[in-house]
């Protein structure tokens, strides 16, 4: 089951360590320390490297490009490495810093990727770190090693270890002492401290947890310390993979003698207080059976009396509470469903949330004029004078919800419903009634969304509460903080942000997807408080414009796929073939026939606009059929001329082909600065965004790619 285990250290000379080797061991390959001459090799364990990655902030500057261009992940890492190696001089340098990171087992290695790598984009890479990483599994122990630099790049090499901490006018904060009347400049280390590695763990806790969400297990992580959560002595030592490969098979585990004496003593603790157990548990999931309890109580008990003496004391605790009994088949006589159980933590945990809720939707300060409400509306539908259009009566009602008197307000609905754009509304009528309004959402990739869509200026949830918890940007009375994806959020912590909206005065606005208030998905918090407060609801689907199509886009919504596709079919837009050959080449066809047609009609004149390259679009579900369709089209394409001369690049997945003419995804989010065209400055692309290459070289002939996105800027890599 899925545990909370972050653990740092510092790589260091002084310890007798060499970064160099600790990479080569964490890539499970060969390595030369150019410094000493000396090769250190590590290949024994490569089945149990699942990925690896390099990943470099956007600002990285030109000599580590150049030193990483062309090379393999593991060939940047060694000239990453060696390059901290010949610039750090002392003898006891401190050389990196690693985060050991235990990764869920319910998700899959691809699932796992994409935490890992959401988690080093928003933490490390977006603030200037480089972060070498890898994914490891032996024997169902996933895990990752993410290896990063204690200085900054720089132009030259890299920058000093401190960077002086700025004050809220941006000159650096000083500590005035009697000697100093002046004050002393007060610093910290730029590769992070304390506090850094506590906001690690809290942002790795909540990353997870959107990621697992999503994946649609309801198990969740918790960052806070054992001592945070009420745990003081049950803090869980990391068996490592030998060991805990031997414990998944059942096998016994031998212990040295002071790892005996800490598991006895832990199982002592459990013995004289198993609710610590029971809380652990709470703090993980909402609810739990029996068999979740068995997995905790193995984590730190060997002994099979103790474990069968603690797991009674458990079953009879009063903190337990059985939500639902074990099912009994009437013909079989055996257990169809185990019982289910929760704490009477999590229920009073619930409570609170409520009646916070409740306190919120009786208090009336909130109410926005009418006259104010209608001018936002228009404003937001006459924004491009270009592309107006007009809110319908359902959004209308919406936006008039979420600005009534209540400081409470939930909102549902559809992908598509038109969500963003009732925020919107409600952003402009809020600011001109005077009132600060804030968003925030569980990922930062959400809590982008929701600032790019609305306007409303937006963080994660974990980060307000850090800042609130310091002392910065405290909710005040008349404020209005806006939720979104808020059935991903845990009862805990939406009761913690609503007691702070609470004693603030501030109103909370939550929004969230229809599905998100079944009882299948991990949104029991905001269920629970949207069936309190009452909630409206967007049924109606905005992106389809054919009402048979936004009824299917309603079934798959609700999961009734089948029916959702029959709509299509009906429709004689589902088509089948018996072989997937027959069906490409049956794509092929289609496809070419409606380029045609378009290409036609844009020469004839009947299409005003030029040819969009998002009018045709090709999805298929695996790489190699994506790769197989891309060069069937593209032939056909270079056969009616429609392609200039083709330039070979290197790409994510391997070696590409690429002319002008030819249509680009990108697929990860990216910033960066292509020193080749430094007019264009910092660029940016983000995953899903589409283009056109307008050229594969610059004016000398040299290869360069220049790419045309749909939104009409252009992309020099």
């Amino acid at each position: 089951m899925a545990i909370m285990f972050v653990r740092a250290q510092v790589i260091s000379r002084g310890a007798g360590r060499n970064i160099v080797s600790a990479a080569a061991y964490r890539h499970r390959t060969r390595m030369m320390d150019e410094q000493a001459g000396t090769s250190f090799s590590y290949r024994g364990g490569a089945s149990e490297l699942v990925h690896e990655e390099l990943a470099l902030p956007d600002q990285t500057p030109y000599w580590l490009r150049s030193a990483v261009e062309g090379r393999s992940v593991a060939g940047a890492s060694e000239a990453l490495w060696n390059a901290v190696e010949a610039f750090e001089k002392l003898a006891n340098a401190r050389l990196a810093r690693e985060l050991i990171i235990a990764l869920p087992e319910e998700l899959t290695r691809a699932e796992n990727i994409a935490l890992v790598r959401e988690f080093v984009r928003d933490n490390f890479t977006s603030e200037g770190m480089v972060a070498d990483w890898v994914y490891h599994d032996k024997d169902g122990n996933p895990h990752t090693h993410l290896l990063t630099t204690v200085r900054p790049l720089a132009e030259e090499g890299f920058g000093p270890k401190h960077a002086p901490v700025l004050g809220e006018n941006g000159e650096p904060l000083r500590f005035v002492t009697p000697r100093r009347p002046t004050g002393r400049i007060v610093y910290k280390s730029w590769g992070g401290d304390k506090e850094t590695l506590q906001a690690w763990k809290i942002a790795w806790a909540e990353t997870a947890n959107r990621h697992l969400a999503l994946a649609g297990h309801e198990i969740r992580l918790d960052g806070r310390s054992y001592a945070e959560q009420g745990l003081d002595g049950i803090a869980q030592r990391h068996l490592g993979p030998e060991k805990a490969a031997l414990a998944r098979k059942g096998r016994e585990l031998y212990f040295a003698p002071a790892d005996l004496a800490r598991r006895q003593e832990m199982a002592d603790r459990l013995l004289a207080d198993p609710a610590l157990l029971l809380k652990q548990l709470g703090n993980e999931r909402s609810t739990f059976d029996e068999r979740d309890i068995a997995k905790a109580l193995h984590r730190y008990v060997d002994d099979p009396a103790d474990f069968a003496n603690i797991r009674a004391r458990l079953m009879a605790s009063d903190d337990l509470i059985m939500l639902k009994p074990q099912q009994i088949d009437a013909e079989t006589g055996k257990a169809s469903e185990p019982a289910v159980f929760t704490t009477r933590d999590i229920l009073r945990i619930e409570y609170d949330m409520a009646r916070s809720a409740q306190v919120l939707s009786e208090g009336r300060a909130f109410a926005v004029p009418d006259r104010v409400g209608a001018a936002a509306i228009r404003n937001v539908e006459t924004g491009d004078p270009e592309k107006p259009f007009k809110l319908d009566a359902e959004q209308v009602d919406a936006v008039r919800h979420v600005t009534g008197d209540s400081g409470i307000a939930a909102v549902v609905g559809l992908a598509g419903a038109g969500k963003s754009t009732l925020l919107a509304a409600a952003r402009v009528a809020w600011e001109h009634d005077g009132r600060r309004v804030i968003g925030a959402a569980l990922a930062g990739k959400a809590a982008e969304g929701l600032e790019d869509s609305s306007g409303i200026r937006s963080r994660t949830l974990a980060s307000w509460e850090l800042a609130w918890a310091n002392g910065h940007e405290t909710l005040h009375r008349g404020d209005v903080l806006v939720i979104d994806e808020a059935g991903m959020v845990s009862s805990q912590q939406m009761a913690r942000v609503l007691k702070i909206a609470e004693e603030a005065g501030t109103k909370v606005v939550l929004v969230g997807d229809a599905m998100q208030l079944q009882p299948i998905q991990a949104g029991a918090a905001f269920r629970a408080i949207a069936e309190r407060i009452g909630f409206a609801e967007l049924a109606g689907v905005r992106r389809q414009r054919e009402d048979w199509a936004r009824e299917a886009s309603r079934l798959f919504a609700r999961g009734e796929t089948e029916k959702g596709l029959d709509a299509y079919a009906q429709q004689g837009h589902l088509i089948e073939a018996a072989t997937r050959d027959e069906i490409i080449g049956r794509i092929v066809s289609d496809w070419t026939d409606a380029r045609r047609a378009l290409v036609r009609e844009s020469a004839e004149g009947a299409n005003t606009t030029r040819l969009r390259g998002d009018e045709l679009l090709v999805l298929a579900h695996t790489n190699q059929d994506v790769k197989r369709l891309n060069e069937a089209l593209r032939s056909v394409m270079t056969d009616e001329g429609a392609l200039g001369e083709s330039r070979s690049f290197r790409t994510e997945r391997g070696a590409r082909e690429f002319a002008a003419g030819d249509r680009i995804i990108f697929l990860e989010n990216a910033r960066f600065l292509e020193p080749r065209a430094p007019r264009l400055g910092p660029q940016y692309v983000k995953n899903g965004m589409l283009g056109t290459v307008v050229s594969t070289g610059d004016k000398r002939g040299d290869t360069l790619l220049s790419v045309r996105l749909d939104n009409g800027r252009d992309v020099v890599i």
